[in-house]
């Protein structure tokens, strides 16, 4: 049984955006994070990044998140041999779904540009049509999404979380209040993007958290497989 987050198109997918514009990145195909030939299918900056996209004023948290008194209680009671949501067959977070060490695919259309992660197969889709946030949408572990570009940078703002875990080795939580906000800067020659993202959460952050730098590799060799978790093979005995 394959488990998909996130808003999905009802309709046919239309031919892929031509890209046209100088101003448009092409992100069309297929990409891996961290070292080259990582296995497919195991289970397994100064400030923070305003809403718009841009470099808020400092005081982020790079590295290592700065939880607030809740969220460290959360942390200490989380155990990762029992909590780790993959166990339900969860990808848990947007971090999760980009850090597994499997492809991602990305396809541009004129109004959506659709990822779809290996890892869970987690399938998001960002709205680039110059919409807001939809007041009605129905929370998911990956939130919905809206987006832009800017020059080489696809920016992904995301809100409308569900209760989850943003890190799977810390337990840090996940609350429908959190604000993410990602960031996919194309190289000069279109073979690489580094993703940037921010985290802000009153509830369980001090400070905006910001990872910086990772660096995505296009592999057209590459193809997605289907990761189709069931309970079973999770890790529960299904009564």
């Amino acid at each position: 049984m394959k488990v998909i987050y996130g808003i999905v198109i009802a309709l046919a997918a239309p031919l892929l955006f031509a890209q046209q514009s100088e101003n448009i990145p092409d992100f069309n195909g297929v990409w891996l994070g961290g070292a080259r030939g990582a296995p497919q299918g195991g289970m397994g900056a100064q400030g923070a990044m305003g809403a718009q996209g841009g470099m808020a004023a400092p005081g982020g948290a790079r590295g290592r998140p700065r939880p607030t008194a809740s969220a460290q209680s959360a942390m200490e009671a989380y155990d990762l041999l029992v909590d780790d949501p993959a166990y339900v067959c969860s990808p848990a977070s947007i971090s999760r779904a980009w850090r597994n060490p499997t492809p991602t695919e990305i396809e541009q259309h004129e109004e959506r540009v659709i990822l779809r992660h290996e890892y869970m197969d987690v399938e998001r889709t960002i709205y680039v049509d110059g919409r807001d946030h939809p007041a009605d949408a129905n929370p998911n572990v990956v939130g919905n999404s809206i987006g832009w570009y800017e020059g080489p940078t696809l920016v992904i703002d995301t809100i409308g979380f569900a209760p989850s875990v943003i890190s799977v080795v810390s337990g840090l939580p996940q609350t429908e209040t959190l604000h993410a906000v990602e960031r996919l800067t194309l190289s000069d020659d279109g073979q690489t993007f580094s993703h940037d993202l921010m985290y802000e959460d009153p509830a369980t952050l001090t400070v905006p958290w910001v990872t910086t730098g990772r660096v995505y590799e296009r592999r057209p060799d590459m193809t997605l497989l289907p990761w189709d978790c069931v309970l079973e093979d999770a890790g529960y005995e299904i009564n």
